[in-house]
């Protein structure tokens, strides 16, 4: 069905007596999750999707990560529990999974589901090392018709720490699943390692859509665990080669003998496959999460260039010696 929940269009799709509830928020279009609906209700599952402010068939301007109305994920948490007493699991996908532990920062669900999380405007706009990576997010910026002034972007900085410490005080559990080909796969870890509550982390080798990564049934596996009482926790690794182990990923970090205003990008690939890039500015240059398998460490090869990101180290501007450098692996 479709309705207006604080004036924004809410679509709902209800099993007859259903065993949970996901709920998201997203400006990706409500109304396109129809058959992705149709599954969950198959399973006892019901599924609301709302149009944030300003996108599709709700009102407003859009304003990422600033919206108009903060009270807005709440309005819906309290509309969808005034309808239904089973448990109610907020569910969000990159934007959406900012909105949806938003949402979870104000009125407690019964569970967060996270997947590929954009999760500020300074996380959209910089690496965690202080560089500018918008040539990989204009795309974004420009199909969504964003008219927020670039001043902003380009002068927001990351909530890392403040993020963390906000997150520790949820203890509601968490399920993040995340891909080591995505900008954002740090920001996945770290939002697990962080969490206050039961949490259990998926990496693969995957990018930002997730291709393969089953996430459906993920969910549902992992939900089975929450209405049981027993949540799952941990984490599960999957390598290029499709093997699952059940230890967290590996941080890659670049030690640089340079000053601490230049700036490098890094890319390390496994058997010429990239694995892992980043960029910063000073003397540490944060790569991964990686996933690696048997044998795989001496395999891998670093590169290190002076230009920006997006991806792969290849620099358009002038030769620069390469410094003195190595490389830490951190289990």
């Amino acid at each position: 069905m479709r309705t207006t929940v604080g004036g924004l269009a809410t679509y709902a799709w209800w099993p007859r007596s259903p065993r949970a509830v996901l709920v998201a928020r997203t400006p990706y279009g409500a109304a396109g999750h129809e058959g992705e609906a149709a599954g969950w209700v198959a399973r006892g599952i019901g599924l609301v999707v709302q149009d944030v402010r300003g996108r599709h068939e709700s009102p407003g301007t859009f304003r990422p990560y600033a919206e108009d109305r903060l009270d807005d994920g709440p309005a819906l948490l309290a509309w969808v529990r005034s309808r239904c007493s089973a448990p109610v699991v907020l569910l969000g996908t990159s934007y959406g999974a900012h909105a949806a532990l938003a949402t979870a920062g104000v009125e407690r669900p019964d569970g967060v589901v996270a997947m590929v999380p954009a999760l500020g405007l300074g996380e959209t706009a910089r690496t965690r090392g202080g560089v500018l990576q918008l040539a990989s997010r204009l795309g974004w910026w420009l199909a969504h018709d964003v008219r927020r002034p670039w001043r902003e972007v380009v002068t927001a900085r990351r909530h890392d720490a403040e993020r963390a410490a906000a997150v520790a005080a949820l203890d509601c559990p968490l399920l993040t699943i995340g891909g080591t080909d995505d900008f954002f796969a740090h920001d996945t870890v770290d939002l697990w390692a962080a969490w206050g509550g039961p949490a259990h982390l998926v990496l693969g080798p995957w990018g930002h859509d997730l291709a393969g990564a089953h996430r459906a049934t993920r969910i549902l596996t992992w939900l089975e665990t929450v209405l049981a009482g027993e949540p799952a926790r941990g984490v599960a690794t999957l390598d290029h080669a499709g093997r699952t182990r059940a230890t967290p990923p590996v941080q890659a970090v670049v030690h640089l003998d340079v000053d601490p205003h230049e700036q490098w990008c890094a890319s390390l690939t496994l058997r010429g496959r990239e694995v892992a890039h980043g960029a910063a500015r000073g003397r540490l240059l944060t790569l991964g999460p990686l996933v690696l398998g048997e044998g795989d460490v001496g395999d891998l090869d670093l590169r290190l260039s002076a230009d920006d990101f997006p991806r792969y180290a290849r620099s358009l501007r002038p030769h620069r010696p390469v410094p003195r450098h190595h490389l830490e692996l951190i289990a």
